[in-house]
């Protein structure tokens, strides 16, 4: 077994978090078909806890019981992708599990987190690992939702509406199955969530969904949404979004990508995407966050109520 923090030398991978609880185990399973996918080895890494209480026997104890639960489940993991014909490699990391994993991100191609630890080896709960580690990884996340939460259609609709092409729709009137689903903001083409989800979708034979959100009437009073020209909107938003699809079909002319154009709540809306999509991607941060908030409202809010996969791509420097 190797020892965090990651070895510069180490090939890219996909590495995924194992605390030996089922939610793990689901998270496992992701990552052997995204391995698989992307003709890559896993990387388990398990955690344990370190302590200081000032009794060097009864730390010994404690180390020696954790090491031994961790080097258990990391054992179980690798036969699991053994099995699944996937080359797996295994870290055991003391101390704090996010850290370990973000270290690990390093170089990687992709990370797989379940939304929540079992509060073992990997002691976290959006879970407040899997929160962290899509704050701060180095390379895009997923996070699968708990096993569970079987979609479909968990979340309303509220307000929001679907700007389509022979008029507005309920936004639950859009089925997203099959679909890989990139919500965008102000940066357009230049957003590195568009291009993750652009190869996610070729790599998987899945069809690209592009998502633009007008929040800018959340909150508004009505006569403000009475006078907003919605033609207008949409008119700018069809333009900027068939260039963006030029632009993905002068590269890749084999992708299949459709546009859809919404009124409401970002969030709102890209969380009702999980109920029915294969992925949703979002950007850790968006265009309009502060500096130093590595983890966006908007991303964090999908991630905290998806009923289905979704990637996070970093916006921040590596």
């Amino acid at each position: 077994m190797t020892t965090a923090p990651r070895d510069n030398n180490q090939t890219s991978a996909v590495i995924v978090g194992i605390d030996g609880s089922d939610q793990a185990r689901h998270a496992l399973q992701r990552a052997l078909e995204e391995a698989r996918a992307l003709e890559l080895p896993v990387r388990l890494v398990g955690a344990y806890p370190v302590i200081g209480v000032g009794d060097p026997g009864l730390e010994q104890r404690f180390t020696e019981a954790v090491t031994k639960e961790n080097a258990e489940h990391l054992a179980e993991a690798r036969e699991l992708a053994q099995q699944a014909g996937v080359q797996a490699e295994t870290v055991e990391a003391g101390g704090d599990a996010a850290k370990a994993i973000v270290e690990q991100s390093e170089g990687a191609a992709l990370v797989v987190m379940g939304k929540r630890g079992r509060g073992g080896a990997l002691r976290g709960r959006l879970g407040s690992v899997s929160a962290a580690v899509a704050a701060h990884a180095k390379c895009p996340v997923i996070i699968v939702p708990e096993a569970s939460e079987d979609r479909p259609g968990r979340h309303g609709g509220g307000g929001d509406m679907a700007l389509e092409p022979n008029g507005p729709v309920k936004v639950d009137e859009i089925d997203f199955s099959g679909r890989v689903v990139v919500g965008l903001d102000a940066l357009g083409a230049r957003n590195p969530a568009l291009w993750q989800a652009v190869e996610y979708a070729r790599g998987h034979g899945s069809k690209l969904a592009l998502v633009s959100v007008n929040g800018a009437l959340s909150g508004t009073p009505s006569w403000f949404q009475d006078e907003f020209n919605q033609a207008r909107y949409f008119h700018e938003a069809e333009q900027k979004l068939a260039e963006i699809s030029r632009e993905i079909a002068a590269e890749h002319p084999e992708l299949e990508v459709e546009h859809h154009i919404f009124v409401g709540r970002p969030a709102r809306i890209l969380m009702r995407a999980t109920d029915s999509a294969e992925l949703v991607v979002v950007g850790s941060r968006g265009i309009g966050g502060f500096r130093g908030l590595l983890l966006g409202s908007v991303s964090q809010a999908v991630l905290e109520n998806a009923t289905g996969s979704v990637m996070v791509v970093p916006s921040h420097p590596a």
